[in-house]
This record gives structure tokens, sequence and C-alpha cells, in this order.
């Protein structure tokens, strides 16, 4: 296999113009270039990947580590990352850390110890925490989604998971529901206490009534919201609307709602939060209305800003939030 050296034998040049060659650099005749590259070609050379990022001090790739690679929800999230680092040159190394704090912190070692440019981390459990200081702790060159950590200094991808529970609940309060309840996703989520605070927070604000059990407390699984949801409507006044903190849980009021022989929307609309889909498959579920993530901008947002942090490491951080979008469909008109 043909080395630099090699190439600069025969071209009859030095080491270094090959190097410019290969990198596109200035400095070098037409001729020369053209003599170069036609060697190059002839002898198949392909450039060490790793000799090249040492002289460089760059490598062109970036690194991502969040939970779950195989979680369809997290799909958008993934091809808006690829498709961003395709679109500037860069390759990409994805890590999932299954949900273990000293697997994703060994990633995060890995990947700021010479192999990428740059590191993503996305999570919105309040215990990753950690994972988002060590990450901004490790490279100056990252991106976190999901984390509003006001003491980590790096770029941050946000969702308005309070405004977006907000539209929802106001939604459904213009389409003159009087009995108004939330059922939230995990209250150890970030997500989950915005989505709440955005639904309290509209209720307040069209002085809609608030009762004990207008709120019920779920997880991101159709499970718990299925039994609150079962609980709560053999209690009290019927509830004639429900804004779910996330799609899971909504599916689960849903499957609560069909077996008391209630109609969605007529008796009950529905909103969830999310555009996910439900995990049991033994029921036919109506198309859920929701608040849709704009996942795909986000994760091409992120790779956006790690490289031109790359580029410019002198610039103060920056946050971009973006804001969730209303999908109606058959549980809500």
């Amino acid at each position: 296999m043909a080395t630099i050296s090699d190439i600069a034998k025969q071209a009859n040049v030095s080491r270094t113009l090959v190097s410019r060659v290969l990198n596109n650099k200035p400095g070098v005749s037409p001729e020369n270039r053209k003599k170069i590259l036609e060697i190059i070609e002839k002898n198949h050379y392909v450039p060490n990947g790793l000799a090249k990022s040492l002289v460089l001090q760059k490598t062109n790739t970036i690194g991502v580590v969040m939970d779950d690679l195989c979680n369809d929800f997290f799909f958008q999230l993934i091809r808006g990352l690829q498709d961003g680092a395709e679109a500037q040159d860069y390759n990409i190394l994805f890590c999932s850390g299954r949900r273990d704090m000293a697997a994703k912190l060994k990633y995060v070692d890995y990947l700021t110890s010479g192999c990428t440019d740059g590191i993503i981390a996305y999570g919105s459990c309040f215990d990753d925490e950690e994972l988002f200081r060590h990450v901004a702790a490790k490279s100056a060159n990252s991106v976190l989604i999901e984390s509003n950590l006001s003491d980590c200094n790096a770029d941050k991808i946000l969702l308005d998971n309070f405004r977006g529970a907000y539209a929802a609940t106001e939604h459904l309060i213009k389409q003159r529901r009087k009995n108004i309840i939330h059922v939230t996703c995990d209250m150890n989520y970030d997500v989950g206490l915005e989505r709440l605070n955005g639904f309290v927070q509209a209720m307040h604000d069209y002085r809609m009534p608030l009762k004990p059990d207008s709120i019920l407390y779920a997880d991101h699984f159709e499970t718990i919201a299925y039994q609150q949801m079962k609980k709560r409507l053999t209690q009290g006044t019927r509830p004639d609307a429900c804004f779910a903190g996330a799609d899971k849980p909504a599916f689960g009021v849903l499957r609560a709602v069909t077996e008391a022989g209630l109609s969605v929307p007529k008796d009950l609309a529905l909103i969830g939060f999310d555009d996910d889909v439900p995990d049991s498959k033994d029921m036919l579920f109506p198309a859920l209305s929701t608040m849709r993530q704009p996942l795909y901008e986000m994760g091409r947002a992120g790779v956006e800003l790690l490289i031109d942090r790359i580029n410019r490491p002198e610039r103060e951080p920056v946050t971009r939030i973006f804001e969730a979008e209303l999908i109606l469909r058959e549980t809500c008109l």
C-alpha cells in the first residue's frame, strides 16, 4: 500500500506539497496538483485518517450520547442528527447508555479523548444533570439537548414544553370543555414538570376550576395512566376533556375511557404530547391529537450549533428553543 512518501517520491515533490493537495490547500501550482492527483489515483492511495487527524488536530467526527437508540420515538431525532452531520461532511458516532449513568459517563470520556471534535448529549431526566455537567466539563465543544442547566457553559437545544402544554390546554378550553383534567408523564423528568406547569397556568389564566382530582400522576407508560383514569371515572364529576403530558399515558386514558363505554371526543376530548405510538398492540386506538415535537429539526440544529462552536470556539453559548405543534386528529376536534 502506497504511503504519502511514495506519492511524493513518484511525483518528485516534497511530502508537504502532497499534503497540501490531500487537504485541498493553496500553494500548489496547477501542474503539480494535476500530477500529484494522477499519481494518487494510480496508486489507489487512501489517507490514514488517524494520522491526518493528528496533524490537523481535527477528526471531522462528532459523538452523540443518549439513552436508547432503539426507541421508535427517537428515530426522527437520530435522523436529524445524522443528516445534519452528513450535510457538513462530518462523521457521527452514536452511543446508547441504556439508562445506565456509569455507561453514559464512560462514553463521554471515550468521545472526548481525541476521537471526536465535539459531543452532543440528550436527556431530560433529573438524573441526567450529572451527565450534562460531565459533558460540559470534559469538552468545550458540546451541545445539550433538553437540558436547561444554567451553570453548564454549553450550547443548548430546548423544546418549550410549558408553552406546548399551555397551547393544548387552551385549545380544550376554547372547545368549551368545562371539566378538564391533566394526566402527567413521569415527574422525574423536567418535561413532566414543565408540562404540568403549562396546564396549571392555562387553567388559571382562563379562570377554570382546579380541584384535587384535576391532576392524575402517571409516568411514560400506559398502565398507570389507565389505572388512574379508570379510578377517576368512578369518582366525582366525570371529566369531559384531558390533556396528557405524553402520548403513552394518553393511550392509557383512551383504554380506560373506551372500557367505560364513553365516546371520544364526544364525551371526552383528549390531547397528548410527543406524537408517539402506543405500547400495547391488542387495541385499535383512534388517531390521537397531540403536540408534535420537531425532533428532526432539533437534531439538525444541534449538529449545526456544535460545528459552529468547533469553528468559532470563542463565541458565547447559544440556546435555541423550538415550539411543539398542535396536531388535531380523531380524539379532539
